[in-house]
C-alpha cells in the first residue's frame, strides 16, 4: 500500500444495483473487456471487433478497426493512458499486438510473434508487456519491441500475470513465481493448485478458487486471506478490491454475492441473459456481466455512477446552452 494511502472501507451490504444501468451491444461472440477510469473508457473485443462506449451512453464512441484477418483474443488499457493494447492472431495463425488509442481509433506499434496471443498483462509501470502465448510467456519492452526474458508454461492453459508490482511473474495453473530481477524460480504463491485464478482489472487484486474455498490477495495488502467456502458448483467470480465480498456465478446461472468473512450468500442477481464471466471495474464502480452473445451488462455499484451521469448530463446541458446562446458576452469596463 502507497505511503499515505487510506484503506477503502470495505461494504458491509455490497450496493450493487438491482437492475442492470447499462445493455453494451454491437460484438459477435464472448467479449473481453477492460476499463479506463481516468478517461471513463470502457472497450472490448471479439473476434474482429473492437468496440469502445463512454458510459453512461451506451452507444459506441468508437469502433477500432484491427485489420484484416485479426482475431482479438484478449486486450488491457495501458496504465494511466487512453492506449489499448490488443493480441490475437492472424490468419495464418501467427501472434500479433497490436496498439490502439481508444479516444481516436488510431492504430500505433504493432509487435509480432510466432504463436497466437492468448493474454497480456501490462506491467503497472507501464513499460513493459507479459504475454501469454500457447507455449511460452515472454516480457517485451514496449518502446521497441525487444524481448526482456521468456519462460516456459507450467501447463498449456496457464496465463502470466504481473504480481508483486511487477517484480514477479505468476502463472495461473499452479501459482508458480518467477523473479524477474533474480531470473529465478521462487517457492509458489500457494500449494494448493487453483480451480479458477482471478486478477482484477485495477492490477492489484489476486484471488482464486480451490476445493476447500477462496484466497484473496487484497488490493490494499496484507497478504493472502482464506476463507472456507464452499465451492462446487462455481463457473465463474470476482471479488471487490479489498477482499470482503465477491460476486461468484454457479451452474444452475444464478449470480451470487457472497460475504466472505461471513461465507454466506448475502444477497442474488437476477438476470434474463446467459452469463460466462463477471469482472469488477477497475475503479470498483461497476461489475460487468459478459455474455456468450457478445452484450455486456453494467450494474452500478455504489454511488459513484449515478453522480457520473449526473456530471455528464450537466456538461450536456450547459453545453446546449453555450451552444443555443452563444459565448457569454464580456462585461463592458468603465473608462
Amino acid at each position: 500500500m502507497a505511503k499515505g494511502a487510506t484503506k477503502k472501507p470495505a461494504l458491509s451490504s455490497p450496493g450493487i444495483a438491482k437492475k442492470r444501468s447499462a445493455l453494451l451491444s454491437g460484438l459477435s461472440g464472448q467479449a473481453e473487456i477492460d476499463y479506463s477510469p481516468l478517461y471513463n473508457l470502457t472497450v472490448a473485443a471479439a473476434d474482429d471487433q473492437i468496440l469502445v462506449w463512454k458510459l453512461p451512453d451506451t452507444v459506441a464512441q468508437q469502433e477500432i478497426n484491427s485489420g484484416e484477418g485479426f482475431q482479438a483474443l484478449t486486450l488491457r488499457f495501458i496504465p494511466t493512458t487512453s492506449l489499448v493494447v490488443v493480441g490475437g492472431m492472424t490468419k495464418a495463425y501467427a501472434g500479433s499486438i497490436r496498439f490502439f488509442d481508444a479516444a481516436t481509433g488510431n492504430p500505433q506499434i504493432q509487435i509480432d510473434e510466432p504463436e497466437p496471443i492468448l493474454y497480456l498483462d501490462p506491467h503497472p509501470a507501464g513499460r513493459y508487456l507479459l504475454a501469454t502465448c500457447e507455449t511460452y510467456i515472454k516480457v517485451l519492452d514496449m518502446k521497441n519491441g525487444n524481448t526482456v526474458a521468456i519462460m516456459q508454461k507450467s501447463t498449456p492453459t496457464a496465463r502470466g500475470y504481473y504480481y508483486g508490482n511487477g517484480q514477479y511473474v505468476l502463472q495461473s495453473d499452479t501459482l508458480a513465481l518467477f523473479d524477474l530481477k533474480k531470473r529465478s524460480v521462487v517457492a509458489p504463491l500457494d500449494a494448493a493448485k487453483p480451480l479458477l485464478f482471478k486478477k482484477g482489472l485495477d492490477g492489484v487484486t489476486f484471488s482464486w478458487v480451490s476445493a476447500e474455498g477462496v484466497t484473496v490477495v487484497p488490493a490494499a495488502g496484507g497478504g493472502k486471506k482464506f476463507y472456507p467456502l464452499d465451492t462446487n458448483g462455481i463457473s465463474a467470480f470476482d471479488i471487490e478490491a479489498n477482499g470482503a465480498w465477491g460476486i461468484f456465478l454457479l451452474d444452475t446461472q444464478k449470480l451470487a454475492v457472497i460475504d466472505l468473512a461471513a461465507g454466506k450468500i448475502v444477497r442474488t442477481i437476477e438476470t434474463t441473459l446467459p452469463v460466462a464471466d463477471v469482472t469488477f471495474s477497475a475503479d470498483g464502480s461497476s461489475v460487468y456481466l459478459q455474455h456468450p452473445s457478445g452484450s455486456i451488462s453494467v450494474y452500478d455499484i455504489g454511488l459513484r455512477n449515478i453522480i457520473k451521469g449526473m456530471q455528464v448530463d450537466l456538461a450536456k446541458l450547459f453545453g446546449a446552452m453555450k451552444s443555443k446562446f452563444g459565448p457569454a458576452a464580456k462585461p463592458e469596463t468603465k473608462q
